[in-house]
């Protein structure tokens, strides 16, 4: 969450979907007396530039010890103390670590940063549920996609950059930031280009995959985040071993529960270099 961008959504008591951007200059707690949720649950999604992720050794000990015992671990990584981080973990699959023993994925924020977000969520009156990073709530999403844990792929692209993620259910194998923008898709002169090199990274994540972390590949790879003119599902098959296939939104929505009496509100707050959606 930055001070100038602010992209949304919110699920309402009766199951009906919303989501934009704040004005320019728009606070948060102007936004939730206009939607009129306050009093909501509230998730947040760090921007790409706001949390860094790194993989290490996993330590061994209790799970709730985890973080503290790789903070020393990731001292000259940070460009800040480590004691001024707030650290939380993530498990790395045993079956994809290629003999380099039990790993672990820690994610990195400034307290500080931190720390303005949750003074922010409870000045605009919301409840916070929890501060979540791009890669895991697109891996929640995916998730609904491959509820027997056979393996699913989906490439999201915000504004000015993107992700691929690789999950076999709830488990996150893989996640890359793609060097891909909404932007450079819709201007003429670099859209050509663009999709070739999409198509590139596409291939190239789904052979790493494959050969790198020995899993059997997922026949389709879902698309997201594309602006809705463009057929980009149609232009990546023909350069993709994989088949690529537009996102299914409402079969991702369908049995989602809103919480009672209020609803549910996730709000999601991220850098300029992400989209809403």
């Amino acid at each position: 969450m930055t001070d100038d961008a602010l992209h949304w959504a919110c699920m309402q008591a009766d199951g009906s979907l919303q989501s934009g951007s704040a004005g320019a200059g728009q606070t948060l707690e102007s936004l939730v007396n206009e939607q009129g949720v306050g009093g909501a649950r509230a998730r947040v999604v760090l921007g790409p530039d706001q949390y860094q992720i790194f993989q290490a050794e996993r330590p061994n000990v209790e799970p709730g010890e985890l973080a503290n015992a790789v903070r020393w671990k990731l001292g000259d990584l940070l460009d800040y103390p480590a004691s001024e981080a707030v650290i939380d973990t993530f498990p790395f699959p045993e079956d994809a670590s290629r003999d380099r023993g039990a790993l672990i994925n820690a994610v990195c924020a400034h307290q500080d940063r931190i720390r303005s977000i949750v003074e922010r969520i409870h000045e605009a009156g919301l409840e916070l549920e929890c501060i979540d990073i791009a890669e895991l709530a697109l891996r929640n999403l995916l998730a609904r996609a491959d509820p027997e844990g056979r393996g699913a792929a989906l490439v999201h692209l915000g504004r000015q950059s993107g992700h691929v993620i690789f999950c076999r259910g709830e488990v996150l194998y893989m996640a890359r930031r793609l060097d891909v923008s909404q932007a450079q898709l819709r201007d003429a002169t670099t859209q050509e280009q663009t999709v070739q090199d999409l198509a590139l990274e596409i291939q190239r994540s789904l052979d790493y995959y494959e050969s790198q972390l020995r899993q059997i590949p997922p026949s389709r790879v879902q698309l997201a985040g594309h602006p809705e003119a463009l057929p980009l599902a149609g232009m990546l098959n023909s350069e993709v071993t994989a088949e690529v296939v537009d996102l299914d939104w409402s079969a991702m929505l369908s049995g989602v529960t809103p919480a009672p009496g209020t609803g549910l509100a996730v709000a999601t707050l991220l850098a300029d270099d992400e989209g809403a959606r």
